[in-house]
């Protein structure tokens, strides 16, 4: 615990970091809609795995919302990008995007196309300040009741804590919501602290 420990200096590096990230995600997703995009400050923070369970059990009995996309990343710092989507913005979405009758297939396909957006253009932006190039797997909805099997329940019990970084972009309305989650385990943390270090001896 104490090792995975992130003192104040590396979370305020990892804010910065972050809030640049989210800002070239807004203005992609912004640029994509046509619309204004609201996005919340970043919220780090270490849970353990009972505590990541927790979360990821309550956002998948969330009532009539979009299934969560997932997609991994890799490198020397490799983990878990979730694109968890609101319930009350496909009418809005369906709007922005000039359709009046979004078949389920399309309806997928745009919200698929928003998360893998979301995802490069913050995760690759974080970790591009930190000098690492990523590769990314195939964006990947998750089915109901699904997310913690797909991440896998026995790789879960192995972690001992989990660092999330959380966000939330809001359209002008405020109806569409995304939340992204990007998810290190504790073999990452490790890994991002000494990355985090190295970014700040070189400022």
């Amino acid at each position: 615990m104490n090792e995975l420990f992130l003192n104040e200096e590396h979370r305020d590096a990892l804010q910065e970091i972050s809030n640049i990230g989210m800002g070239k995600a807004g203005a992609a997703l912004a640029e994509l809609l046509g619309a204004f995009v609201t996005l919340s400050v970043p919220d780090i923070k270490l849970v353990s795995a009972d505590q990541l369970r927790a979360e990821l059990i309550a956002a998948e009995q969330a009532k009539d919302v979009p299934p969560p996309v997932r997609q991994s990343f890799q490198s020397d710092i490799s983990g878990e990008a979730i694109v968890l989507f609101g319930r009350d913005g496909r009418r809005e979405l369906k709007e922005l995007m000039g359709y009046e009758d979004v078949s389920s297939d399309l309806e997928s396909e745009v919200l698929a196309d928003i998360a893998s957006l979301l995802v490069g253009a913050c995760v690759c932006s974080v970790f591009e300040q930190l000098g690492r190039r990523l590769s990314f797997s195939r964006p990947t909805f998750v089915l109901p009741d699904g997310l913690v099997r797909a991440l896998g329940e026995q790789h879960l019990g192995r972690w001992d804590m989990a660092l999330l970084l959380e966000v939330h972009f809001t359209l002008e309305r405020g109806g569409f919501v995304a939340k992204l989650v990007m998810l290190l385990p504790d073999a990452a943390i490790q890994k991002m602290k000494s990355a985090l270090e190295q970014f700040l001896a070189a400022l």
